[in-house]
């Protein structure tokens, strides 16, 4: 399957972005404007048919959007969570945007999904 340079990247901005600006704004609802980080992870130079490939990216993506989200071990509770939820949300959100099965086994690994396939239908 073919896919255009423009297609062959991720951007994290929106996700991080909704991510970023939700827990900033629970936290900061009086503030008129929130400055929000943002990553774009480029992966024209991966092969993602191969699990090398697929590994690198989900590496890149889980980098960008611990850089973006925050700190995951913040000593403070409400901000550890906050970081921790942006960031499985960007990942996650990611990798689907991407729409690769190499990339998608690879997100499932990490997050201990099942491996075995679900027919939702069959022909008898």
């Amino acid at each position: 399957m073919k896919t255009s340079n423009y297609t062959k990247q991720v951007v994290m901005a929106s996700v991080a972005a909704i991510c970023v600006a939700s827990a900033t704004m629970a936290a900061h609802a009086d503030e008129a404007s929130v400055n929000v980080p943002a990553r774009t992870v480029y992966y024209a130079d991966l092969n993602l048919n191969t699990p090398a490939g697929a590994s690198v990216l989900y590496n890149r993506i889980r980098n960008a959007a611990e850089q973006v989200c925050g700190d995951v071990n913040s000593r403070r509770l409400p901000e550890a969570v906050a970081a921790k939820a942006c960031v499985a949300h960007a990942v996650s959100a990611s990798v689907h945007s991407v729409n690769n099965v190499s990339l998608t086994n690879e997100y499932n690994a990490h997050i201990g999904a099942a491996k075995e396939s679900i027919n939702l239908a069959s022909i008898r």
